[in-house]
């Protein structure tokens, strides 16, 4: 859960950082956050971020009241590892060339957000610990 909390942060500041590069930076004589196709998609990446909070503060109330909140925290991590390679790479198409530097602090993320998905187990370990706690694992076979 600490691995998807702290990477909602960093997402949200590569959105907020976005958007401050997206009003000074200007495309056909026009900011770039005037389009409409732009100022809708930092809205989306922003929904997605949220609910993972969302989904992160549900699983830490259920942990303090002393339930288990495996499938939650795998749920969380899962969705966490995924958002940490979208909100950047979305956010840095906008940068364009800037984006990719090295001194890019979306740049960065889009680098050190990858090991949300690898460390403390694959998206494909949390895929199974969730299934497990759906219970459409396929039997065992008996030897």
């Amino acid at each position: 859960m600490w691995g998807a909390a702290n990477s909602s942060q960093g997402m949200m500041n590569c959105i907020d950082l976005t958007i401050d590069y997206a009003r000074e930076r200007n495309v056909f004589d026009m900011r770039l956050i005037d389009n409409q196709w732009v100022h809708f998609k930092l809205a989306e990446l922003k929904t997605e971020v949220e609910c993972l909070r969302a989904l992160v503060n549900r699983a830490c109330e259920l942990y303090i009241t002393g339930q288990d909140v495996t499938e939650l925290a795998s749920m969380a991590k899962l969705k966490a590892g995924r958002l940490a390679r979208t909100v950047p790479d979305t956010c840095m198409q906008f940068w364009g060339g800037m984006g990719y530097t090295w001194e890019n602090p979306v740049s960065r993320f889009f680098r050190d957000g990858r090991l949300t998905s690898i460390g403390g187990g694959a998206d494909e370990v949390m895929l199974g610990i969730i299934c497990k706690y759906m219970h459409i694992l396929p039997a065992k076979k008996k030897a």
